[in-house]
Order: C-alpha cells, then sequence, then structure tokens
C-alpha cells in the first residue's frame, strides 16, 4: 500500500495556544507599556510644567528697561540691568521660578505658621515660633532701611510677586503647591527681613547648652564649677544657682524646650591668604558655610550685573535681594559662624496670685500678653497661644507645660533692628577691605566672623555681630531676671569687634573657633569648637613655613580634608586606657582587631577607612559612659569630654571627676574598656565580624531629604541619595550625621575658592543643585561633583559663552 505524504502545513494544537498565547502576552505586556509610559509622560509634562522657560522675550509692564537674564549650564542666571529698581525686580522674579516653595516654608516656619498648610502636627513648632517672635520684629527691621534699600527689597518683592501671580494664574505653580492644594500669600519686605532674622536664628542656639549647665548645677551644686572648660567660680556662685530647696523646672521640660534650640555647632570654615604666600601674587580667599542638607540648599547662586555700579556673584539666601557671599571683581569674601553668644535665659519670679506680673528690683511689672492665633489645616478655631514678654523676653517655657512658680523668659540680640540690608548693597560695592569693613557695620545677626581680600593684595577680617555686655555673668548658665545686676550693659561697640587687617601671619582662618585671646575684654562666649581649625591652621602655617606658595587647587583640597584632630588627641589617651585596663587577655580576638586598626589609623577619616568606623562608635558611647550615672541625663558636649579625658589622663591615678565625692568618681580605664565593647559590639552589628570589610563610607552616607518626604511615596519623588561620604564634624571637610542611623545630616552645602588674580580665577559648587523644581536639569547637577570634592568655574561674563541661555524680559 502507499502511503500518502504528509501535508507540509500541519496542525499542532498545541504549538497553536502556545503561540497564539505568546502573542496575546506580548500585546497585553505592549499595551501596559504604553500605557506606564503614556502616565510617566503625563506626569513628567504634569510635574515638568512649572519649570521656567530660558529662552526668548517676556513682557513685564513693571519694568522700566530692558533686562537681560544668560544662564549658563549649572542655571545660574547673570541678571544684567541697567537700573536699580528693574536688576532686584528680576532677581525676585528668577529666584522664585527656582525657589518660591522653599521661600514660602521659609518665612512659614520663621514666622509660626506651618500649621495653616500641614495641620495640627505643626502646632508646638509654630507655638515655638510665635512665642520666640522674630515675626514680631520685622516692622522695625524695615523701618531702618535706607531710601535705596527700600527701592531694592520693593523691587525685589514685586519680582517675587509677578512670578507668582504668573505661575499661579496659568497653572504652573511649583508641583508642592499643587500636592499641597493652596496658594501662597504676596511676598513682603516683612517676609525678607523675616529671613534674616530666621538665618540668625539658627545661628544662635546657645540656650540649649544654658539648660543643660542649669540642670548640671541643680545636680551637681558647688561642684559644677568644675564641669565647664574655661568657667571661673565666683562668689555669687551658690546663690545665683540656688533658689531655694525646689527646683523651679522638671528635668523633663527642660529637655523638651531644648529640643526647639537649632543646632549649637552650626558652623563653616573660610581663610585668606596674602599674595605673599601665592603662587599668582594675589590674595586667595575659600569658604564653605555649614548647614543643613537639604533639598534645595540653603543657598542660591545669584550673579548680578548693575551696569556701572556693580557686578557680584556668589549666593544668597532665597528671599533676600542681592549677593550675600562671593566676589565683585575687586573684592572676595565669605563668611562662617563667629559662635558667640547672643542669647541669654533669665529666671523670673512670678506672683503667686496674678502670673502675668513678674518680679524686678523688688517691684512687680506687668508682662505684655500678646494673643497669637495660629490656624491649622483641617481644624476649624484656631489655637491661642497668649504670649507673656518681660523686660527680658517672652516667657518659653510654657511652650512644653504650664510654668512653675518661675519662669524662663530668653533674650537675644537679634530682636533688635539691624542694617543687614543697608549693607548688602554696601558689600556688593565695595572695592577694598576699607570700604568692606565700613558695610558691615550695623549688623546684628547672624553673627558672623566675615573674611575678605582684594585685588590690591589687603587681607582682612571682621567678627561682626551685636553682642551684649554682660555685667555679672558668662552667658554660661541662667541668671536672675529679677535683679538689675543681670541686666545687659548695652552692646559692644563696632570697633571694639574683633577685627584685623593685613596680620603679620600673611593669612587669616576661621572654623568657629574662638576669635580673640584671653585679653579681650569682654564675654563673648564659651561654644567655640577648635579642631576643624587647628587642623587647617597646621595646614597653611607648615606650608608658609615650606616657603611652598599656594594655589586654588590647594584651597579646594583644604575643604574637603578628613583628618580628624579631635580623634587625633582623644583616642591615644583611650588607647592607652584600654591597654593598661585589659592587657590583651581580657579582649575578644574581634575586640584586639579592631583595636590594632585603631591604633594604626592616621586619623583621616576617609570613606574606605575601618578605623574612623571604630573610631567614631567608640567616641558616641562616651557621653553616656562617662556623664549618665553622673548626671541622669543624657549629655555629650565635646569640650567637656575632651576636657575630662584630658584631666584623667594627667590624673596619676586615672581618675575620671577627682574633685567630686568617691561614690561619684569613675576609673578611666573602666570607661574606656566599657565604651570599647559596645562600640565594637555596635560596628559588628552594622557591618558583620570581618574587621577587613568594615568601612566609615557605608554607614556614613548621605541621603539629601526635601520637606515633603515624610509623606510617603513622596520620598521616591523628591529624595536623592546615596552617596557614602567622609569627614565628620570634627573635620575640615565636615559631616555631620544622625548618631543612631549614621545619615550625613550637615555640612557644606555651598563650596567657595577664589584667586583675586582674576575673575576668571573663581571656583564653587552648589549641593544638590541650584532649582528646587524637581525634575528640573538643574535640581540635582552639582551634587555627584560635590561628594567627589571639586568645584567648578564660576562663569562671571556669561554673555560670552555660547552654551549660555538666554532670556529677555521688556517692559
Amino acid at each position: 500500500m502507499q502511503t500518502v505524504p504528509s501535508s507540509p502545513i500541519s496542525f499542532n494544537k498545541q504549538s497553536f495556544f502556545r503561540r497564539k498565547w505568546v502573542k496575546v502576552t506580548v500585546w497585553i505586556v505592549g499595551i501596559i507599556l504604553f500605557l506606564l509610559l503614556s502616565a510617566a509622560l503625563v506626569g513628567y509634562w504634569f510635574v515638568s510644567k512649572s519649570h521656567p522657560n530660558l529662552e526668548g522675550v517676556t513682557q513685564i509692564s513693571q519694568l522700566e528697561g530692558e533686562v537681560t537674564v544668560h544662564r549658563d549650564e549649572r542655571g545660574v542666571a547673570q541678571i544684567h540691568a541697567t537700573n536699580l529698581e528693574d536688576l532686584f525686580f528680576i532677581q525676585g522674579y528668577v529666584t522664585a521660578q527656582d525657589r518660591l516653595f522653599q521661600m514660602d516654608m521659609t518665612r512659614r516656619l520663621a514666622g509660626g505658621r506651618l500649621s495653616e498648610v500641614v495641620g495640627g502636627q505643626a502646632l508646638d513648632n509654630d507655638r515655638f515660633f510665635r512665642t520666640y517672635g522674630m515675626h514680631r520684629e520685622t516692622e522695625a527691621l524695615v523701618e531702618k532701611f535706607s531710601p535705596e534699600t527700600s527701592s531694592m527689597v520693593d523691587a525685589y518683592v514685586a519680582g517675587v510677586n509677578a512670578y507668582m501671580e504668573e505661575a499661579f494664574a496659568e497653572g504652573e505653580q511649583p508641583l508642592e503647591f499643587r500636592l499641597m492644594g493652596y496658594e501662597p500669600e504676596p511676598w513682603t519686605s516683612e517676609d525678607t527681613a523675616l529671613v534674616v532674622k530666621y538665618m540668625g536664628y539658627t545661628l544662635s542656639g546657645n540656650f540649649r547648652s544654658e539648660l543643660d549647665n542649669y540642670r548640671i548645677a541643680k545636680t551637681l551644686g558647688e561642684d559644677a564649677h568644675h564641669f565647664f572648660p574655661e568657667f571661673h567660680i565666683d562668689e555669687n556662685f551658690p546663690t545665683i544657682y540656688t533658689y531655694g530647696e525646689e527646683s523651679p523646672f522638671s528635668f523633663d521640660k527642660l529637655e523638651n524646650l531644648a529640643a526647639f534650640a537649632p543646632n549649637e555647632f552650626n558652623g563653616s570654615n573660610n581663610w585668606a591668604i596674602s599674595g605673599e604666600h601665592t603662587l599668582s601674587g594675589y590674595p586667595l580667599v575659600a569658604d564653605d558655610p555649614h548647614l543643613g542638607h537639604a533639598i534645595p540648599s540653603v543657598w542660591y547662586q545669584t550673579h548680578l550685573n548693575l551696569e556701572g555700579d556693580f557686578h557680584s556673584m556668589g549666593v544668597t539666601v532665597p528671599g533676600v535681594p542681592g549677593v550675600v557671599l562671593g566676589h565683585n571683581g575687586e573684592m572676595a569674601w565669605g563668611v562662617t559662624a563667629m559662635s558667640v553668644d547672643q542669647e541669654d535665659l533669665f529666671l523670673e519670679q512670678v506672683h503667686p496670685e496674678n502670673p502675668q506680673l513678674y518680679l524686678y528690683d523688688g517691684e512687680w511689672e506687668q508682662a505684655t500678653v500678646i494673643e497669637e492665633l495660629i490656624y491649622m489645616d483641617g481644624v476649624e478655631e484656631p489655637h491661642v497661644e497668649l504670649v507673656e514678654i518681660t523686660r527680658n523676653g517672652p516667657i518659653i517655657n510654657k511652650i512644653v507645660g504650664d510654668a512653675p512658680y518661675q519662669a524662663i523668659s530668653l533674650r537675644w540680640t537679634g530682636r533688635e533692628a539691624g542694617e543687614e540690608l543697608n549693607g548688602v548693597l554696601r558689600l556688593n560695592r565695595a572695592t577694598n577691605v576699607e570700604e568692606f569693613m565700613q558695610g558691615l557695620d550695623g549688623f546684628v545677626t547672624p553673627a558672623l566672623s566675615w573674611v575678605f581680600a582684594d585685588r590690591s593684595g589687603n587681607i582682612g577680617y571682621r567678627g561682626q555681630a551685636l553682642l551684649p555686655v554682660r555685667q555679672n555673668s558668662n552667658g554660661l548658665f541662667p541668671v536672675p531676671g529679677w535683679d538689675p545686676d543681670y541686666q545687659w550693659d548695652g552692646f559692644i561697640p563696632n570697633e571694639e569687634l574683633p577685627q584685623i587687617i593685613n596680620p603679620e601671619s600673611g593669612y587669616i582662618m576661621t572654623a568657629n573657633n574662638k576669635p580673640v585671646d584671653d585679653n579681650y575684654p569682654y564675654e563673648i562666649g564659651r561654644s567655640f569648637y577648635p579642631y576643624r581649625a587647628e587642623r587647617l591652621d597646621e595646614i597653611i602655617q607648615g606650608q608658609i613655613d615650606n616657603e611652598v606658595p599656594f594655589t586654588i587647587d590647594q584651597m579646594k583640597e583644604m575643604q574637603v580634608d578628613f583628618l580628624n584632630t579631635q580623634a587625633r588627641a582623644l583616642a591615644p589617651i583611650l588607647v592607652e586606657a584600654l591597654e593598661r585596663y585589659s592587657g590583651e587577655e581580657d579582649l575578644s580576638d574581634l575586640e584586639l582587631r579592631a583595636l590594632a586598626k585603631v591604633k594604626e589609623w592616621d586619623f583621616v577619616e576617609s570613606p574606605e577607612s575601618g578605623a574612623a568606623l571604630v573610631w567614631n562608635q567608640w567616641y558616641n558611647q562616651l557621653g553616656s559612659g562617662l556623664f549618665e550615672d553622673l548626671l541622669g541625663f543624657q549629655y555629650d558636649h565635646s569640650l567637656v569630654i575632651h576636657r575630662v579625658l584630658q584631666e584623667a589622663h594627667e590624673h596619676e591615678q586615672n581618675v575620671l571627676f577627682a574633685y567630686l565625692d568617691e561614690d561619684k568618681q569613675l576609673n578611666l580605664d573602666e570607661v574606656a574598656r566599657q565604651t570599647f565593647g559596645d562600640a565594637v559590639n555596635a560596628v559588628e552589628e552594622l557591618q558583620g565580624d570581618n574587621p577587613n570589610r568594615w568601612n566609615w563610607g557605608s554607614w556614613h552616607a548621605m541621603t539629601i531629604e526635601h520637606p515633603l518626604s515624610a509623606v510617603w511615596p513622596l520620598n521616591y519623588l523628591f529624595d536623592l541619595g546615596t552617596w557614602e561620604l567622609g569627614g565628620s564634624g570634627a573635620t575640615p571637610g565636615a559631616a555631620g550625621y544622625n548618631r543612631s542611623t549614621g545619615q550625613v545630616t550637615h555640612g557644606a552645602g555651598w563650596r567657595f575658592a577664589g584667586d583675586l588674580e582674576s575673575v576668571d580665577s573663581f571656583y564653587d559648587i552648589l549641593m544638590p543643585g541650584q532649582s528646587g523644581q524637581v525634575f528640573s536639569p538643574f535640581y540635582s547637577d552639582q551634587v555627584d561633583t560635590w561628594a567627589e570634592g571639586e568645584l567648578l568655574p564660576m562663569i562671571y561674563n556669561k554673555e560670552e559663552h555660547s552654551d549660555v541661555k538666554t532670556k529677555v524680559f521688556q517692559p
């Protein structure tokens, strides 16, 4: 029988359905991808439609003449105008394009109005700032404006509001306002003044230390005078701080109150080196102000060119017109926190029957009572905060509970009206160090150490602030508000503030260290921080001694130097104590290997250093190891830790607190052993039991957070990270961190270095970027360069570059 061949087209059900399912799957996946892509594009359009148009021509009726804005590849706008009002109008307009939400949040935070848009979760914060009262002092500051300053600020305000009206009218407001569902009120001159006051507040955190010191005094009595660096006991100590047997404040309340204080060690580095020590023969200036890391940065890169007047560039704070830090072709300048004491706490005695009467000089005085209405989103009735203000300042402890029979008031020099905004124009126009010094006269807050240089080869320093003259106090403790002998006796005159021009050393450097010697006639504070300054000083002086001329590249390297002089001083003391206590038989194998790392360490906190991780964990244990049993509360003041360890090391029995009764004393060797063991356990828990894999940067990493990132999942939209970093708060390359998580939260948001030889010899970097608008090309374009420790050229004449985008504004 002949077999019929099978058809070349055979039918296989299983194969057919498999192929069909594949096609269906492909179609489904394709449709999903299309929908996702479409959603992403719509989402991108929704988010990015608020981004400013950087090219073309725009008509603005408020202008008198044409203004040209050149934006470089980092989004920095060079504003060129022919009259002052137009220049600052467009500065306000451009700043609002990039930072309007930040500006609104700053004024809400400082003015105690966050609850209006975020609800009752911000109530305690608002109660504090309404009590602190910066918003009540802005009108007086505005009244100090010169006619030209009024024109400058009014124009800036008008520019902010012009952008705001335009953006909201066209539905192109920044994303944050759309997410939160509100439209901000118009910007005002008082808002600009409030931003100035708030910057002063962030650098005036001394009252936290006063509260801690008061608790120590109540705990230790007269023995407390041994506890403080540079403290000198006087005959009044027992009577000042022991007002009867009952403590007027619960320690819990004091701790809660201290939580509202800003970081006492907000800091910075700056220096100027005379041309006699530089390769170019002109002065070099460097500055890297340290504040909390956030999106967007505290700083905003600014470039102003007023034809026939001044041409300056650098940074400002959004909301403040002008260039605050930078250079103008003839001069360069930068600042650090002066770390002086502008705040004092006063203990107040309250009338037993009328709680709004406060004792002063044997008489009862009526407090000024202000009713602050705090409105909260989603709540119909406002919270009513009754703020009581004595001659010494507002009563602040009612924020954390009803005031007891004594209360605490806070006096701050920043409540005085100053010349800060008048001075902005003077600084931008200064052509030499004498003019610059005069421009600083009348600045009240923030308290800053200004370093500056001019093209004639001069370098200078001025510590500028309104600083109180204290009669019978060093500012370490609260003082009796009822006693006239503890009132301030005016303020230090400008001509007697710390200052110098062209020192013999050939350089000036400040890094929150003490700006005066022990012969200075006034008490200006005790919160100076020595470690970064010590390292910078040895670098600069060493190079001068070796006759090696300085260059810009060395300025950059110094800004990210990670050698920790605090560790260099304290680690040998603790290692010696540990070995004296333990020998080697008491340490586990892992502890021995960890100890070997610390002993071999060069004290450089590089990201890959395992020793840096061990040291920081060890140091972080010292506060509780030294003070917890003695004081009964958390205390870790770095200068006190240093002093206590040094004193015990020098004591022949290695006794800690040798001046106290024996039952309160500790042994240095035992503390070293206990804290080291705890540190190694912490490191093992974090990074395992192989010391060869330990490294500082894996734990000490930076994620930059946006204010709305606390609301999940907005953190995935707004936040940036992660970068592994070296350094710590004690190194010139500052990288302060959260001790629980390791997250880097504090450091130089802006770095700047320049050579006065040429306008083309200036460099800076802003972290993370110029724009606060997510998905903007300038939102995070500088952060990688920042993390690498590099700077980028500051383009002084942007119109000469082909890669700039040009926008023309016409009347």
